[in-house]
């Protein structure tokens, strides 16, 4: 009978490298690595915690004849190897850099069946264990006679309270990198991306105290090679979950691991795979066993959310994902396709409630950015937004929705209360913290309006929307040189028309007008949006130009202009040219077409009216004072 040979597998971490096949898997699943890389690999596995010397790799990995130059294709090597273990030379977690001399394998190993493989050198057990045998046999018989006595008497509930007690540190704050695309498609990119925001969503059910980084900041970090404590620095986060995804017909399979970066340390890991019917259940399983390693204990209202997840149409999923995706940005034909995916998911699944709620997003979005009059776009926002809480009362991004449709509609208290209902159900919604943050910028109160944007903030850390709504409401609240910084760590993520319009207005309070030209100039570059070209008709006119602000003047009022462009923008043309009687012309005719827009009398841009009786009535009439 043959016998086989023995396995010669090596885990170290969630990898396991097999040296029988050459192949290298992350939690079961192959990893593509070249031939070259693994066999450094396979070579630093062989004497781990010892160097290995590049004249050594050198010889294992190149023939004598080889022409080759060998330490641009070692360092290549290295580098590949790297990348497929997420690791960095800069923060090693497996393969630390010896400059001039080599490398090493830091990482704990261990052979298929036979445990933990110490460091050589050091016989059967750690090169400490030695000098401390005597002590931790002491300290060994100490603990059994303590335990003894826990077990046995059980005073005041010590046993519970030590037995129960953990070595690592609370974690109160979660980041989930982007999941993975294992299906090799680029086409399927929006997969791994939706079950991505998903987990985040259910993660952010959790509460307890608990702050889940968004996925807005988190998608920075797709494809970086950083290892993950610098990723959990840069995000304020204790710990970081990170998987992939693979969609194979109606099977979705999805793996996760759990690692406190603080001290990068592997907490937990685990395989699934369900049929896609069944995927919200997944994401909610996975999110539980998640708040189990974090020792949080879900409320009673908490787990029955969970226990809600129902299962859904595949194809419907589908183009709920594909809808989610386009919000990464939301110009006027993405918000358009959305609301086409999402309306295409309800025709499958007419229960689907957070299709309804993305419809009423995307319709917000469009009358936020005035890209359709926002009596219209709001009108369609509530009634999906009413048909999703009908379905799930515990929808946070509904709830979010009719507060931004409440504060449009000039009814302060009843935004408040949608707004704190949202952030109840979901404390790590970062979009609600912005948008309340406004709502209580619009009604003069600041200093909470700073704590609310800066809340947004932490959860989003390296998003340009949430670091430029910081740097709106510091505008808005006058504290102009603070807002110009907030405004450039938005710019230093990437150009955003937003960040460069509030950084603009913050120099012109300050008289810097030319700073304030070029930054307006910049933002119609690259968005031709009524309300830009509207602030640089403003800033022409300060700046003596009447003729090209009365230009621009033209251009958005002509009847041939096919966008829809707001009277109050009109209005702020002409009092940069002094004409305050057009202004107010203009902003009686906002106030019938979109009141919402009203609230930007209390701007700065507007001060020199504010000695005006008319500026006082058209604030008083929508509930604003100044």
């Amino acid at each position: 009978m043959k016998v086989e040979p023995p396995a010669l597998g090596i885990r170290f971490g969630v990898f396991e490298a097999d040296l029988r096949s050459g192949e290298l898997r992350r939690q079961g699943v192959k990893i593509k690595l070249q031939e070259q890389p693994f066999q450094a690999l396979a070579i630093l596995l062989e004497r781990p915690g010892e160097v290995v010397t590049r004249e050594e790799l050198q010889k294992r990995l190149w023939p004598t004849d080889t022409f080759v130059d060998f330490d641009r294709g070692l360092n290549k090597a290295i580098n590949k190897l790297r990348d497929a273990l997420g690791d960095s030379a800069e923060s090693p977690r497996f393969i630390e850099t010896l400059p001039q001399r080599g490398y090493r394998f830091i990482a704990p190993v261990e052979r298929s069946g036979t445990g933990f493989v110490p460091f050589p050198g050091q016989g059967s057990e750690p090169r400490w264990a030695s000098w401390r045998r005597p002590w931790l046999l002491a300290l060994t018989a100490s603990v059994g006679i303590a335990a003894a006595l826990v077990l046995g008497l059980n005073a005041g509930g010590i046993r519970e309270r030590l037995l129960t007690g953990r070595s690592q540190q609370r974690i109160w704050s979660i980041a989930v990198l982007p999941f993975e695309n294992l299906s090799g498609d680029a086409a399927q990119e929006y997969f791994a991306a939706g079950m991505t925001e998903e987990l985040i969503g259910e993660l952010a059910r959790i509460g307890s105290g608990v702050r889940v980084i968004s996925r807005t900041s988190s998608m920075q970090f797709k494809g970086a090679r950083k290892s993950l404590p610098a990723i959990a620095h840069q995000l304020g986060a204790d710990a970081i979950v990170e998987g992939t995804a693979l969609r194979a017909g109606n099977k979705v399979r999805v793996t996760a691991q759990l690692i406190d970066a603080r001290n990068d340390i592997h907490l937990w890991s685990e395989k699934y795979e369900r049929d896609l019917s069944d995927v919200l259940i997944l994401q909610g399983e996975v999110a539980q066993a998640i708040a189990g390693q974090i020792s949080v204990r879900l409320a009673p209202a908490e787990q029955a959310v969970f226990a809600r997840s129902r299962r859904v149409n595949p194809q419907a999923f589908e183009a709920f994902l594909s809808g989610t995706f386009l919000f990464d940005r939301p110009t006027e034909p993405r918000l358009s396709q959305a609301i086409e995916h999402f309306t295409e998911a309800i025709r499958l699944d007419p229960a689907y409630a957070r299709a309804y709620a993305g419809i009423a997003r995307a319709h917000v979005f469009m009358g936020i950015f005035r890209f359709r009059p926002p009596s219209e776009a709001f009108a369609y926002a509530r009634a999906a937004a009413g048909k999703a809480l009908e379905l799930d009362e515990s929808l946070a991004e509904a709830h979010t929705v009719l507060a931004e449709i409440k504060k449009n509609d000039s009814d302060w208290a009843g935004a408040e209360a949608a707004y704190r209902r949202a952030l109840e159900l979901n404390p790590s919604y970062s979009l609600a913290h912005t948008w309340y943050a406004e709502c209580l910028s619009r009604m003069g109160r600041h200093d909470e309006a700073i704590a609310e944007a800066n809340r947004a903030r932490e959860l989003d850390p390296v998003s340009m929307i949430s670091n430029t709504a910081f740097g709106m409401i510091l505008y808005r609240s006058r504290r102009y040189g603070e807002a110009i910084q907030a405004c450039q760590r938005a710019l230093d993520l990437g150009p955003h028309p937003n960040a460069m319009w509030f950084q603009a207005l913050a120099h012109e309070q300050r008289g810097e007008l030319s700073e304030a030209f070029a930054k307006l100039t910049e933002a119609v570059s690259i968005s031709d949006a009524p309300i830009f070209r509207a602030a640089l008709g403003h800033a022409h006119a300060l700046m003596g130009d009447r003729a090209r602000a009365r230009a621009i003047l033209q251009e958005l009022t002509a009847p041939s202009s096919k966008k829809y462009v707001a009277a109050a923008n009109i209005a702020l043309i002409h009092v940069g040219l002094g004409d305050q009687e057009a202004a107010f012309q203009w902003l009686e005719r906002a106030y019938r077409e979109d009141k919402a827009s009203i609230h930007m009398l209390t701007w700065p841009y507007f001060d020199s009216l504010r000695s005006d009786p008319r500026c006082r009535e058209l604030l008083r009439r929508v509930g604003l004072q100044l």
